[in-house]
């Protein structure tokens, strides 16, 4: 079944900040979310959403949500909505971080399975009209990128852990470097390779990001 895609999916300025701290549970958790939009015009244009929100608890892990992962890639079918020529773009996937972190973690070692970076499948879309090779390639090289980043942020949870003594505002700021480092590195995949659509420049960015995963290997969550 086809779709119209809401102006709402890909008409995006937001930027909210917030840390939610939960007393009973002496848990301080944050959502972290962006969204990427690709054209399919001669003149490529992808917009780019953040904003933070807050949430008690983790995103349980049912199946609209879809956990970053080293051996499985993106499939038309992780994308909920399907449109057809709808003349919006080619593609549209809804990522998030999230974190939580509570006052024990000073004496954690590792922040790995803290730090989670994820695809929101019902609010992601894609145009079966258009070449869904591409933009699934495009979108799974956002995927990688976004780990790139999610995994500096769990190797700077670890550098500081020690903070947390003192509180957890720290946290918030490095999260939104994070996010902030990779809102920069995206425009800069974006432009080097037409969003994904310049295959030479396309395979030099997949390398560049394998190997930034291998040296960051350490921040990976294990998987099961």
């Amino acid at each position: 079944m086809h779709y119209n895609v809401p102006p709402e999916y890909y008409k995006r300025d937001l930027w909210k900040n917030n840390l939610h701290h939960t007393p009973a549970k002496n848990k301080f958790v944050c959502f972290a979310s962006f969204a990427v939009l690709m054209k399919s015009s001669i003149k490529t244009t992808c917009i780019c959403a953040f904003f933070l929100t807050s949430i008690t608890l983790f995103a349980q892990k049912d199946d609209n949500y879809l956990y970053w992962s080293a051996t499985r890639k993106l499939t038309a079918n992780d994308f909920v909505i399907k449109t057809n020529n709808s003349g919006a773009g080619t593609c549209f996937a809804q990522f998030y971080f999230s974190y939580e972190v509570n006052g024990f973690d000073f004496m954690t070692k590792n922040f790995n399975n803290k730090v989670h970076n994820c695809i929101i499948r019902s609010a992601s879309w894609i145009d079966t009209a258009y070449d869904v090779k591409v933009s699934l390639r495009y979108q799974q090289t956002l995927f990688d990128l976004a780990e790139v980043y999610a995994r500096h942020f769990r190797r700077d949870l670890k550098e500081n852990r020690k903070k947390i003594l003192k509180g957890t505002d720290f946290i918030k700021e490095l999260n939104a470097k994070s996010m902030t480092d990779f809102s920069k590195r995206r425009i800069e995949y974006d432009s080097d390779t037409q969003s994904g659509t310049n295959a030479i420049m396309q395979q030099r960015w997949e390398q560049q990001i394998q190997m930034e995963l291998d040296q960051l290997k350490e921040f990976a969550i294990e998987e099961k």
